[in-house]
């Protein structure tokens, strides 16, 4: 072999270690998330007049948000929403009533603020406040507010917790859905992200990005921009966190009763009002 030809090929065997050591560090692509999507082509909760809604994030075991809401077409409104901490629920007979809210919290010391926050509110009235169990809970009362508007937010940041990955698409013409299925892979981010374990599916009306269902789960491991940064993460202990995402929306005839909270709050404040004339 002359020298010509082995200074080529060890230049050639530079590069091939060059490459593999390049492919050992750094991903040989990033996969765009559903929010980079056009704006008409992102999941988007479905319009309706008359619907029952649910959902919920679970990140690692724990809940950092569930709710179930629901909109009458002749006017009645309910919303339970779970944060962990606190537990809210919302009643309102149809728009423009007054609505009626039932907020549970724990006693960690920062119930004062929270009541003195309501009692400064001129268009909120506190009708009870009862402890029991290490918790506080408030009924409040409050006019000139749609409970509609909140139902239909707390669907949207259950929907949009699904933008972080990509998905893959399934028409399926026999159930008039389309699939989503969720992907793994490195997402470009604020930070570079590593999603592994995506499983389960998106289902939206017909062919639109309504989304009617979602039931996904996935592993991600957050400031990976590398293979290096990933293992480095994991022997230090650093694994990734799990999300359990899942959502419903039934639209059709639906009903809403009044939760006996409201009644009795109704009762006894009427009858503190009548000892008090």
């Amino acid at each position: 072999m002359d020298r010509r030809t082995a200074r080529l090929l060890n230049g050639v065997l530079a590069l091939c270690c060059l490459a593999l050591v390049f492919a050992a560090v750094y991903p040989f692509s990033t996969a765009s998330p559903h929010a980079e999507n056009p704006v008409d082509e992102r999941f988007t909760v479905p319009e309706s007049d008359e619907y029952r809604a649910s959902g919920a994030i679970v990140a690692d075991s724990e809940t950092a948000l569930e709710f179930e809401g629901a909109v009458t077409a002749d006017g009645g409104r309910y919303l339970f929403i779970d944060e962990g901490a606190v537990q809210t629920e919302q009643y309102q007979a149809s728009p423009g009533d007054p609505v009626y809210s039932r907020i549970v919290v724990e006693d960690d010391g920062s119930t004062d603020r929270r009541r003195e926050q309501i009692q400064s509110d001129t268009d909120r009235e506190l009708l009870q406040e009862t402890r029991t169990d290490g918790a506080v809970t408030f009924i409040i009362k409050q006019e000139s507010e749609d409970v509609a508007d909140d139902v239909s937010g707390a669907a949207s940041v259950v929907v949009m917790s699904l933008y972080l990955v990509e998905y893959e698409r399934e028409a399926d013409a026999a159930q008039a859905v389309t699939v989503y299925k969720p992907k793994n892979g490195w997402y470009e981010g604020r930070e570079t992200y590593h999603v592994t374990g995506a499983t389960g599916t998106v289902r939206t009306v017909g062919d639109t990005t309504d989304v009617r269902s979602a039931t996904v789960t996935w592993d991600l491991t957050e400031s990976a921009g590398t293979y290096a940064e990933l293992a480095l993460g994991r022997l230090a202990g650093k694994a990734p966190e799990t999300y359990d995402l899942s959502f419903e929306f039934d639209s059709g005839e639906t009903t809403v009763n009044r939760p006996a909270w409201v009644t009795d709050a109704r009762t006894e404040r009427s009858g503190q009002s009548q000892d008090a004339s």
